[in-house]
């Protein structure tokens, strides 16, 4: 684990190559840069909001300069030799040339050539590497909703820790806390859908929920009970393959119905990350999936939610479809995978009627986060807290999205914080499917 921890650290703070003085407000790509939340004393996050439009080598020449002046990703990570910065071009040209292009816009931002063999540009990784965060999220199809849009309630919660504090050790100056720098980021490609993200961990490829221009979701969760990869590189830069993250975004730019997003992801080699995840899929149709990887054999497996609203945690549904044979837990541990799962199922079977989008936003607020536990492989209890959730309506392309922004008054009855969030913001997608 210190292994791996000390490799972590390096990939987003120390060692790399390549950097570039950035003219402020110069690029004609950058639509939009601008502080959507701001960081204050008493609060743990700042958002913000980036609309880019342009060629993908020009989104990637955005987003490198981006990384430079907001993150401070002065430096890039490097290959363990040349021959992996080759055969992550040929993957790349064969698999994904959307991020290919955009690697070179990245390269272009470090003052690199596009065929530069040390440095490794198809991530700007900040503050930890792959990390897909402890959510829960119900997809309601339009069959079982008041307006007949097809909605989603989506979650994302994390310890407000950084990676040094999850992995026991004392945080030093110039940490940031996980998940405490995020995004609500839109691209307008030139070739690939339109798409708009919320997410953090990496400006290139990461989100942890994002929709398209064809009404296509990905939303992106830890499976607890999955296998980590404990190796040095849990990137994939030197194994070949996609991340999860990267994985997501390819998906979500190439994908307009659950069935293309299968074979993309059986397409693909899957690199798996320093914390196991899984996905929930939905389309313009009322369609969805889970898809999860066994821990015993890394096969993989969909579970559809036939035409029903579906409930997703962080446990591998393939492995625990039955309510009734769940693991024992405490009533207490909130927090719990299955807990939440069966506050989330209960609440759908309980429900008179359809779902409005105000019932949606009601089932996510029973099952957020504001407990101190361990979760996420962390090594002790810590603060775990939702970050932001999200409502998204398909049919009208539209993400309603909250943050997180500090405790507030503490529940006698359980000795819990609650949370005091932002005001909603509300963003919305040109349509290019029906």
């Amino acid at each position: 684990m210190k292994k791996l921890l000390s490799f972590l650290l390096v990939s987003c703070f120390i060692a790399g190559c390549g950097t570039a003085a950035l003219a402020k407000n110069a690029n004609p790509t950058i639509v939009t840069n601008e502080v959507l939340v701001a960081k204050e004393a008493d609060t743990y996050l700042e958002v913000r909001h980036i609309v880019l439009r342009g060629t993908n080598e020009e989104i990637g020449k955005a987003l490198g300069e981006i990384a430079q002046e907001w993150l401070g990703i002065n430096k890039l990570g490097t290959y363990a030799g040349p021959i992996y910065a080759e055969a992550r071009r040929q993957y790349m040209k064969k698999n994904y040339p959307i991020l290919l292009e955009r690697m070179k816009g990245v390269a272009k931002s470090y003052g690199l050539s596009p065929t530069d063999n040390t440095c490794v540009t198809s991530g700007l990784y900040y503050d930890i590497s792959i990390a897909p965060p402890g959510c829960s999220a119900v997809f309601f199809p339009a069959g079982s909703t008041t307006n007949g849009h097809n909605l989603l309630g989506h979650n994302v919660d994390f310890h407000t820790a950084t990676m040094r504090e999850m992995m026991g050790l004392e945080r030093i100056e110039g940490d940031h806390n996980l998940y405490s720098r995020d995004f609500v980021l839109e691209l307008y490609p030139d070739k690939g859908y339109p798409s708009i993200v919320v997410g953090a961990l990496d400006l290139l490829n990461g989100f942890q929920g994002g929709m398209n221009s064809e009404g296509l979701i990905v939303a992106l969760l830890e499976d607890d009970l999955g296998t980590p990869n404990t190796d040095v590189n849990p990137l994939g830069d030197d194994v070949g393959g996609l991340n999860m993250l990267q994985l997501d975004r390819l998906i979500l730019e190439t994908c307009a119905t659950v069935e293309e997003a299968k074979v993309v992801i059986l397409n693909n080699k899957l690199v798996a990350g320093f914390l196991p995840g899984h996905l929930q899929i939905c389309d313009r149709f009322g369609k969805a999936f889970i898809f999860d990887i066994s821990p015993n054999d890394f096969s993989y497996h969909f579970t559809e939610n036939n035409g029903q609203p579906q409930v997703i945690t962080n446990h591998s549904i393939f492995l625990h479809p039955e309510i009734s044979k769940f693991p024992p837990y405490s009533p207490k541990a909130t927090y719990n995978t299955f807990y939440r799962y069966v506050k989330l199922d209960d609440y759908v079977k309980d429900h008179q009627g359809t779902f409005s989008p105000a019932d949606v936003k009601e089932a996510m607020s029973l099952v957020y986060a504001h407990t101190t536990d361990i979760a996420e492989r962390s090594v002790g209890p810590l603060p775990h807290r939702t970050l932001w959730t999200m409502l998204y309506d398909i049919d009208e392309r539209s993400l309603e999205v909250k943050f997180y922004l500090k405790d507030g008054p503490t529940d006698p009855a359980t000795g819990d914080p609650s949370l005091v969030f932002t005001e909603p913001f509300r963003f919305k997608l040109t349509k290019t499917g029906n």
